[in-house]
């Protein structure tokens, strides 16, 4: 049975929603994915007179945004695949994992077996391990999969 693990890049990152932007390059047998992300920033309450004049303050959620990469180790194969969030929601919608991924726009593991992993074109860097593992990210506008020995997220230090 297949079963999706969501992942977490970690300290609370996540891909930008509406303009990931992302890149692929590849390095030897790894492959790296760099795209805009952002966490929630910890809202430090003002106390005082500071928060009375704060009280009236229409600002939302504060975010720190950056470009990251994510980074599969010992990479086998990958693939980029056009499928949005339009597509998804659809009642005949064409994504591969349509109506059986949990949540859209999130980062998972697929583990177990999977009857139509390959049932599409990818791009081969060499034969899978005993040690590859499906990893799978939904961003916007395109969905990105790997099959790899490990993963790693590294946020950029300059801010966008």
């Amino acid at each position: 049975m297949l079963k999706f693990v969501e992942l977490q890049l970690g300290q609370g990152w996540v891909a930008e929603p509406n303009a990931p932007q992302p890149e692929v390059s590849v390095a030897g047998s790894n492959v790296n994915v760099c795209f805009r992300s952002h966490r929630p920033v910890r809202d430090e309450k003002p106390s005082g007179i500071l928060s009375a004049l704060n009280l009236f303050s229409k600002a939302g959620p504060k975010f720190d945004e950056t470009w990251g990469t994510l980074s599969f180790i010992c990479c086998s194969r990958w693939r980029w695949d056009n499928t949005n969030d339009h597509e998804w929601y659809k009642v005949d919608g064409h994504g591969r994992y349509s109506g059986i991924a949990p949540r859209w726009g999130e980062f998972y593991e697929l583990v177990g077996h999977d009857p139509i992993r390959d049932a599409v074109p990818w791009e081969t860097i060499h034969e899978d391990t005993a040690n590859s593992r499906h990893f799978l990210y939904y961003f916007r506008d395109e969905t990105l999969e790997f099959m790899a020995e490990e993963w790693s997220f590294t946020p950029s230090l300059t801010v966008l």
